[in-house]
């Protein structure tokens, strides 16, 4: 059971680093078309909203590349603790709850990119606050599940 188990985690934590590695490097292509350290840039850098669109850059980079690094170090813990013979730990739990906000706070920078390129609005989509909250829910459910597991190895 635990080998089929590590099996298909392992599969399933192979897509999650190829497609975040790939969502990095999208990630950060997006960023240089903006920019344009080695070409034109797209991004409309006037002096007008110019602190702002800096500050969505930063925070789309930055946020982004930490959604995609906790998301993959997740999956490697998990195929550790599977080999183990365990499922839930603190630091994974750690990472789900660290992730809504910094999720939340990618997603309103990725929704409000196109400010870069001149969009002459602030958007908020219901996403932007959907998923942090369904990432709240993941993290209790989790941190239970931590707490579940602890009491096993004690009662054992």
């Amino acid at each position: 059971m635990k080998t089929n188990l590590s099996k298909r985690v392992s599969v399933v934590t192979g897509f999650v680093i190829f497609f975040g590695v790939l969502n990095i490097l999208l990630l950060l292509a997006k960023a240089e078309n903006a920019v344009g350290i080695w070409s034109n840039p797209l991004g409309k850098w006037n002096e007008e909203w110019y602190a702002w669109k800096v500050l969505i850059l930063a925070g789309y980079v930055i946020f982004g590349l930490i959604v995609n690094i906790l998301t993959m170090v997740f999956m490697l813990n998990s195929i550790k603790l599977i080999k183990c013979g365990e499922f839930f730990s603190k630091r994974n739990a750690n990472m789900i709850w660290w992730s809504a906000p910094v999720y939340f706070l990618s997603g309103l920078c990725a929704n409000n990119f196109p400010i870069i390129y001149g969009a002459p609005l602030f958007m908020v989509y219901p996403n932007t606050f959907f998923t942090p909250l369904l990432l709240i829910g993941v993290a209790i459910i989790y941190s239970a599940g931590v707490r579940l597991s602890e009491e096993n190895r004690l009662t054992v």
